[in-house]
């Protein structure tokens, strides 16, 4: 999950939801709304509605729980079909419709989608109005600035150095990074968005260039998350894509969310 909602996950309101979200039964019922092309997250909303009806009303908390059905899913490896469903009734406008049936893409099938990425971001970047490019969503979320500028330093300044250490140390310590605060360090909504794009598309060639050279078995080396997550270079790889995928959805919602204010 994007590191946004790092601060509202431990609030209590924040750990309640994932507690309803994140079970062996609750996935069920999300991938069986999934072969019927139906968004996941509509398997919550009974539930919210009567547990947590103040949820309908707060931008955060909604985003929060897309997020974790996201995460859910993704964990499974399932792979998004539309980014927009339709949710009936009144609690959410909309969600994403996931795969039906999990799909786990080789490793040279998901560097192959790391590398359309940058140009994914252009078109992204040229289809919205120049004004709106420093325009955050209601809720928590970046700016279209915020996540061009966020996913170079990812791939520049902690991709390659977690790369380079699970190929050189047995079973290096991890650590996470918080996209948010960095954003606020580096100040990137002050950021030129066309320059962040042009050092993306740079950071990621060269990404894709160490994590060609690899070999199979050096993406079996293994390195601890936090202390907690055991996670392979392979499955670095997996996680790179379905970040991309996160932020993917994250500007589909910005897109949405902008074109009410206008």
């Amino acid at each position: 999950m994007h590191s946004r909602f790092d601060r509202f996950r431990i609030t209590s309101l924040g750990r309640q939801l994932e507690r309803l979200i994140d079970s062996p039964e609750r996935y069920i019922e999300f991938a069986a709304l999934s072969r019927a092309e139906v968004p996941a997250v509509s398997a919550i909303v009974h539930d919210l509605r009567k547990l947590f009806p103040e949820v309908q009303y707060d931008q955060t908390a909604k985003q929060f729980c897309g997020a974790m059905v996201a995460e859910v899913m993704r964990r499974r490896h399932h792979d998004v079909l539309r980014p927009r469903g339709r949710v009936l009734g009144d609690f959410f406008t909309y969600g994403v419709v996931w795969m039906a049936e999990p799909q786990r893409a080789a490793v040279d099938a998901l560097l192959a989608r790391l590398a359309a990425m940058p140009d994914e971001m252009t078109r992204v970047m040229l289809a919205m109005p120049a004004g709106r490019w420093r325009t955050r969503p209601g809720g928590t979320g970046f700016s279209l600035v915020e996540h061009i500028c966020h996913l170079r330093d990812l791939d520049r300044d902690v991709y390659r150095e977690r790369i380079a250490r699970l190929l050189a140390e047995d079973g290096p310590a991890l650590a996470s990074v918080d996209g948010v605060a960095m954003a606020a360090e580096r100040r990137y909504a002050e950021q030129d968005c066309a320059t962040a794009l042009a050092g993306f598309r740079r950071a990621r060639a060269d990404l894709l260039a160490q994590l060609t050279a690899t070999t199979p078995q050096q993406r079996q080396r293994y390195g601890i998350v936090d202390g907690a997550r055991r996670v392979t270079l392979g499955e670095l790889v997996e996680d790179i894509y379905h970040h991309d995928r996160t932020h993917i959805l994250e500007l589909d919602e910005l897109d949405a969310d902008s074109l009410t204010q206008y």
